[in-house]
């Protein structure tokens, strides 16, 4: 966590220095523009918000640098480090230049509430809950596309990228990763049908560099395959002599029965929607997908069993766990599985209380709104707020009377 946190500051940083004007030469070049062009604009009274001032993608391998050293990596992943703040004395410039209205820039803690909204909305756009029934596609499509916004987003800046550009982007991009194609149409279609259209023109400009900003790293994983082949591993083990023991039905009273082949269907669809949860958060970056399955299973185990409902089973995951693994594996590689699925449990838990970015809870729109605004008046992408060139324009007109 600490790590995706000191990643998110140097994105938000670099994209405030070269808003600021606050910047070395090398740095504004790379934003697309460099020191000279800057005030050469400046000069000749341009209006920078209004130009087209194509933003560099900054790539993940380009911006990394050196990892945060943690003394114990299992306690960091749960570490709730809040994102740098204004009155940090390192902080940095907080308003745009002069010549772009001398705006309040975006915080760390402002772009990541944006970035955690827009990524929420992904499964609306493209997947099994895709508000058009043409951009309809399985699971693992949101899911993919998720991870790749997030990843994109670590190393830029929304105030460079549009993100509701980037949005549709990952959308489209995620189809092809996953074998799933779709007409760019339905895409454009679809972001009209969330009132936030995207032209098809701008979502293939907003590929290229999507692409480009991700890495050129496709290779993703799906939390909704793990709990399928986990769920089909207990269905085997728990038929086993050392799997019996592990199985007990609510309202049985001790007695015990073969397990039937949908008695697992309860806590397979409890996961499947907990993991609906998981990709939209930043649990996805800190975990592996084996790990989210089996957690996903443990929670999902955990709410079937307190439904009450005589016809549910319960397992003891943990020890499914040690029974399965038991002289395959060495014994400490079991415990250091089991405590990270612990935390990451505890994790899960908390991801109803809106915490780990996960945006599908506890979403308040008014401050939204007004971060949106703030959006509006300091990014470097898109046309200039309506109502400040009005304000401009009264003001010229003042000036002149």
């Amino acid at each position: 966590q600490a790590e995706l946190n000191a990643l998110r500051e140097d994105s938000n940083r670099r994209a405030r220095e070269v808003l600021s004007g606050e910047t070395n030469g090398s740095l504004a070049a790379d934003a697309g523009g460099g020191d000279a062009k800057m005030e050469d604009s400046t000069k000749e009274g341009v209006d920078l918000q209004t130009t087209n001032n194509p933003c560099e993608v900054y790539r993940f391998s380009e911006t990394r640098g050196e990892r945060p050293k943690v003394t114990d990596p299992s306690d960091d992943i749960i570490n709730t480090q809040h994102l740098m703040q204004e009155s940090d004395p390192n902080y940095g410039p907080t308003r745009t230049s002069k010549s772009r209205g001398n705006h309040p820039l975006l915080t760390p803690a402002d772009e990541s509430s944006l970035i955690t909204f827009f990524c929420s909305k992904i499964p609306l756009l493209i997947g099994p809950r895709a508000t058009l029934s043409s951009c309809r596609r399985s699971a693992k499509v949101a899911s993919t596309a998720c991870l790749l916004f997030r990843r994109f987003y670590l190393c830029n800046s929304v105030m460079m990228h549009d993100p509701k550009n980037m949005l549709a982007a990952a959308a489209f991009l995620a189809t092809k990763v996953e074998d799933c194609m779709i007409n760019i149409g339905y895409l454009e279609m679809g972001t009209k049908e969330m009132s936030a259209p995207v032209p098809m023109q701008d979502i293939l400009d907003a590929e290229v560099k999507f692409i480009k900003g991700i890495d050129f790293d496709l290779l993703v994983f799906s939390p909704y395959k793990t709990v399928l082949a986990y769920t089909e591993d207990l269905r085997t083990f728990l038929k086993s002599e050392k799997g019996k023991g592990l199985l007990s039905f609510s309202g049985s009273h001790g007695e015990q029965r073969l397990l039937a082949s949908e008695d697992l269907r309860p806590i397979h669809d409890a996961a499947m929607q907990i993991c609906d949860d998981v990709i939209v958060s930043d649990i996805p970056l800190l975990f592996a997908p084996g790990e989210v399955g089996l957690a996903a299973l443990m929670i999902a185990n955990e709410y079937v069993g307190n439904g009450g409902d005589e016809s549910h089973s319960s397992v003891d995951m943990m020890g499914y766990v040690r029974s399965r693994f038991h002289g395959a594996v060495n014994a400490s590689a079991v415990d250091a599985v089991t405590h990270r699925v612990s935390k990451l449990g505890q994790m899960i838990r908390e991801l109803k209380e809106g915490k780990y970015g996960c945006g599908n809870y506890d979403v308040n729109m008014d401050t939204l709104k007004g971060l949106n605004k703030k959006l509006k008046k300091c990014r470097a992408w898109g046309p200039a707020d309506k109502k400040e060139g009005k304000k401009k324009k009264k003001k010229r007109k003042a000036e002149d009377a």
